[in-house]
């Protein structure tokens, strides 16, 4: 369950990497499929803060906070998992060298419709873009986006390759859509922005603080996730 959130979360914080304005964008994500008793972890909401090249993302749910914030030079990741705090940092080359080395392939084919539909305030034409998992399962997400917004997806694809690849897609994603299946649960998760305003970010929203956390390097975060998913069956 908090692998499904965090490669969705993570999926946005590289969806807002580089974009060339100022904007703050409000989203929400659900996960429908979840047994009752696990619904309310289903609900997420999302502020991103975009200046530059400069990126915060600061995520809320039951199970806690997320920050992922991306100063010009150095990712930061921060987790307080219920009092639990800890986190990574990692230098623009770290990511891109992990980008590099987990490349898919193939990339992933994108189909653009005719359809269109306006998500807070911005006209969005619907993709479909479908990807091949190492399992060699084809992974489809519906994807609504603008030309109205100015980012470089290009340039911003490093960090978790968990999470679905959006490709070369022309335009800024708005709203994504996707299935998986986990743990005997076939889920749907919907990620909607709410809210996009243009006024400028001050500089003070990127300072990181990381008081209380439990910090670590990206080598030795990499090297955790990689025992974990060599145990997983």
């Amino acid at each position: 369950m908090k692998k499904i959130i965090t490669s969705a979360a993570l999926l946005l914080f590289c969806t807002f990497v580089n974009a060339q304005e100022n904007y703050t964008i409000k989203m929400n994500m659900k996960i429908e499929g979840l047994p009752p008793e696990m619904a309310g972890f289903g609900d997420q909401e999302t502020v991103t803060y975009i200046k530059g090249d400069k990126t915060k993302t600061e995520i809320s749910s039951m199970m806690g906070t997320q920050t992922m914030l991306f100063d010009g030079k150095t990712h930061y990741f921060l987790s307080d998992a219920m009092g639990t705090k800890t986190g990574y940092s990692a230098t623009a080359e770290e990511m891109e060298a992990a980008s590099k080395k987990d490349k898919p392939e193939a990339k992933p084919k994108i189909e653009y419709t005719a359809e269109k539909k306006t998500i807070a305030g911005y006209e969005c034409t619907k993709a479909i873009v479908t990807s091949e998992g190492k399992d060699k399962k084809e992974n489809k997400i519906i994807v609504w986006v603008t030309d109205k917004i100015k980012s470089d997806l290009a340039k911003s694809k490093k960090g978790d390759r968990g999470m679905m690849d959006l490709g070369d897609i022309k335009g800024y994603p708005l709203e994504m859509e996707m299935k998986q299946s986990q743990q005997g649960m076939d889920m749907k998760i919907v990620i909607s922005a709410t809210d996009v305003n243009t006024n400028a970010v001050d500089d003070g929203v990127f300072a990181v603080n990381t008081e209380g956390y439990k910090m670590s390097s990206y080598k030795d975060y990499a090297e955790k996730m990689k025992a974990m998913k060599g145990g997983q069956h």
